[in-house]
Order: C-alpha cells, then sequence, then structure tokens
C-alpha cells in the first residue's frame, strides 16, 4: 500500500515567500453533514445556504442519500433537500460508498439498520481501517444484525434490521459521532433510546451541536454531559433557510502558513464564536500571538492536532494535551504528524495524550516524499510548511475533502 501511494498522484510544492496570508473558510462539514441528515427526514424542502465549495465529506453525505431516495438540488450557493419525512428512506439497491467520511459511515450505519433487508455500506481504504466498533455495537444492542470484511473486522459492512427501543452502552472516550448518531436516528424510532455512555467522552462539543440541532427541528432532548441520555422519537420540522457557518478549524492551516513565513494572517470569513465547536482557541491564538510556551487542550477538538503541533515547534512551543483520541482518525494523528514534521527537521516528542516541542525551530526542505496515509489534515499542515522550504507530499488532491479551495489559497495547482 505504501508502494502504490507513493507511485501516485504525488503534489510538488516549490518554496516562496507570502507578505500576508489572506485565508477564507470553507463551509463547516459537522453542520452541513448533520442538517442534511434531518432535513432528509423533514416533510418538507429545506433550502441550506453556504459560503465557498462543500468538501468532499458533504458530498459524500449527499451521494449516499441520494440513493435513499432524497432529492438533492446542489446550486452554487444553496442546496435544497426534499425530505421524505422520517420514514421515507429507501433501502439502496447498491453499495453506500462514504469515500472517506468516517461521519458520514457512522451516522448511516444505525439509519441502513432500520431496514428488515440487507444494505452494504463501504469507503475508501483509509475509512476499511478505521474499525468503528461503538457504531456497530450500538445498533447490534437494539437488535440489528451486522457482518464486517473478513479482512480486517472493518467495513464493508452488510447490516440487517429493524431496530427495537431499548439501552445502549455507549463507549465515548475516541469519538462522540456515535452518540450523535443516536440522536439522529431518533426520528426513525418508535419508541425511546436510552444511552449509558462509557469512558471519558471526548469532541463534547461536536456531540453538543447535534443535540442543539436536533433541538432546532423539534427534539426535545437536552443533553449536559450526563452519563444517561433518552432519546425520544420526534417528527423533525426543519427551518426553511438554514445557513451554514465557515469551518473554523480550517483557520489553523493559515495559522501555519503564516508562522512558516514569519507574516500576518486575516481570515476572511470567520464564524461567529458559538460555532467554533471546540476551535475557539484558534482565535486566542491570532489575538496574543504568543511568544512563550503554550499549554493547549485538545479534548474536544483533536482535529487541530497536525497543524497545531506545526504552529508549536515554529513558533512558541509548548504541550498538547487531551488528544489521545486523535490516534483514531484516518490515521493515527499522533504518531504520524511527528513522522511528518520530523521530514522538515522539525522535532516533536510524543507523550501519552499528545505532544510536546521546543519552539522556534527552523523547517529544511524534505529530503524525501513525505507519505500522509491519506490524511487529509496531515497533507495540508505539511503543504503550508512546504510553502516556505519547498517540497513533494503524496495523496495529491486530498485536500479536497474538507477544503477546495486549499491548493488556490497556498498558490499550487
Amino acid at each position: 500500500m505504501v508502494e502504490e501511494r507513493l507511485a501516485g498522484p504525488i503534489q510538488t510544492i516549490h518554496p516562496s515567500n507570502f507578505e500576508g496570508v489572506n485565508w477564507f473558510l470553507s463551509p463547516s462539514k459537522s453542520h452541513m453533514i448533520r442538517w442534511l441528515v434531518l432535513a432528509s427526514m423533514s416533510k418538507d424542502k429545506t433550502r441550506i445556504s453556504f459560503d465557498g465549495k462543500p468538501g468532499e465529506d458533504i458530498h459524500s453525505m449527499a451521494n449516499c442519500l441520494e440513493k435513499m431516495g432524497i432529492v438533492i438540488k446542489r446550486e452554487k450557493e444553496f442546496w435544497e433537500i426534499q425530505g421524505n419525512g422520517p420514514h421515507g428512506f429507501s433501502i439502496p439497491n447498491e453499495v453506500l460508498d462514504c469515500r472517506n467520511s468516517g461521519t458520514t459511515m457512522r451516522f448511516l450505519i444505525p439509519q441502513l439498520a432500520c431496514f428488515s433487508s440487507s444494505a452494504v455500506i463501504d469507503g475508501d481504504w483509509t475509512l476499511r481501517n478505521r474499525h468503528l466498533e461503538s457504531s456497530t455495537n450500538s445498533i447490534e444492542q437494539l437488535g440489528a444484525k451486522i457482518e464486517s470484511s473478513e479482512d480486517n473486522l472493518g467495513a464493508p459492512y452488510t447490516i440487517v434490521g429493524p431496530l427495537n427501543s431499548g439501552i445502549v452502552k455507549l463507549d465515548t472516550s475516541k469519538s462522540s459521532q456515535s452518540l450523535s448518531a443516536l440522536v439522529l436516528l431518533g426520528p426513525r424510532m418508535s419508541g425511546p433510546i436510552k444511552i449509558e455512555t462509557i469512558g471519558r467522552s471526548v469532541s463534547n462539543r461536536h456531540a453538543q451541536l447535534t443535540f442543539e440541532i436536533a433541538q432546532k427541528t423539534g427534539s426535545k432532548t437536552i443533553w449536559n454531559g450526563e452519563r444517561e441520555i433518552i432519546i425520544q422519537p420526534w417528527i423533525p420540522i426543519c427551518p426553511k433557510n438554514v445557513k451554514i457557518p465557515s469551518d473554523l478549524s480550517l483557520a489553523a492551516f493559515g495559522i501555519v502558513a503564516a508562522t512558516a513565513h514569519n507574516t500576518d494572517l486575516t481570515i476572511l470569513n470567520p464564524p461567529n464564536p458559538e460555532d467554533g465547536i471546540g476551535a475557539e482557541i484558534i482565535f486566542d491564538i491570532m489575538e496574543k500571538k504568543p511568544k512563550e510556551p503554550m499549554e493547549l487542550d485538545l479534548l474536544n477538538c483533536n482535529d487541530l492536532l497536525p497543524a497545531l503541533s506545526a504552529f508549536l515547534a515554529l513558533g512558541p512551543g509548548g504541550r498538547i494535551r487531551n488528544a489521545s483520541h486523535a490516534r483514531f482518525k484516518e490515521s493515527n494523528r499522533i504518531s504520524k504528524t511527528i513522522e511528518m514534521l520530523s521530514h522538515f527537521g522539525l522535532v516533536v516528542e510524543q507523550c501519552e495524550d499528545g505532544i510536546q516541542t521546543e519552539g522556534g525551530q527552523t523547517p529544511k526542505k524534505p529530503e524525501n516524499v513525505i507519505d500522509v496515509y491519506g490524511d487529509h489534515r496531515l497533507f495540508m499542515t505539511a503543504a503550508c510548511i512546504a510553502s516556505k522550504t519547498g517540497g513533494k507530499i503524496t495523496d495529491k488532491g486530498v485536500w479536497n475533502i474538507t477544503d477546495p479551495l486549499f491548493a488556490e489559497q497556498i498558490g499550487f495547482n
């Protein structure tokens, strides 16, 4: 697999000098994917508008919903979703391909488990290597049967329902998406789901976002971090118009680029702080421009780890804590971030729950092709540094998963 990637599409980046970094943020996939699911279960038409271009993860969810009978009209500045009601999904007559989107797979596994006939869901090689035990275990506890690939116990999954109301013991120590998926399952159920969470919950702001969006469509369930949660069925009534905020986590790459070039950063379309989903630390970094070592807590936004590790190494130095769940993303983001940064001569140490590094390090041009293991956030971090040093990176085009405008902003194609 490594040899195939290194022989595949390689992105060559030539060194340049930036005088000021202006960064445009793509639409938040966390917001838009949740709204797509709930709008599909509404009985009316919902218009979802946004600035910029939705990434491939959002398109992956839309593609799967279309295969389940939902009509989605995709325009440049908005999408229109014609909902079919809570029970209006049809059994897909082909495999649902989630491509790279773990969110799409986790959210749709319970939806497919509502059917009494079998359905198959799959993804790309990175998704096949991500074991989604909390997602599969949760629907098995509610009565579904699921078969996984014999090769790696992961996707493709063959799922047969139906589901019954009941109790789910849910491990939320690696991801909150399985909890969000059960919230979004509520409209399809005939009775309540009682969830008992296990372990120290991570990415709590993303879970809270799901509850908040569900409440805007009529759900009465409120979550304040309790161990026990009861999801009651409801009929979603979506607003006619929904505006998706920009994705604040993508501003971390602007910070890396600006730090690598020792220049100023301007975010052209920042979201409101309440829409930051844990990435509000970005605002603090931009405002304070720290010179002393920092201690960053990424319990609720581990997606920032690659970019902020690079920022600390190039800038003030410091420690990232509470990010052990970053090991369960497209790659082991802790070890692979350290490996990627080492190509630039940047020394970062692995800790039990994150990283630590000295600051003020100077990057050098990598001698070899940097393998980013199909991880878009590793690629974008590496590309921001390489915009200063030059370099070659695997998985050309992978940035489109979240930010179709990334190449234009960095200055390559």
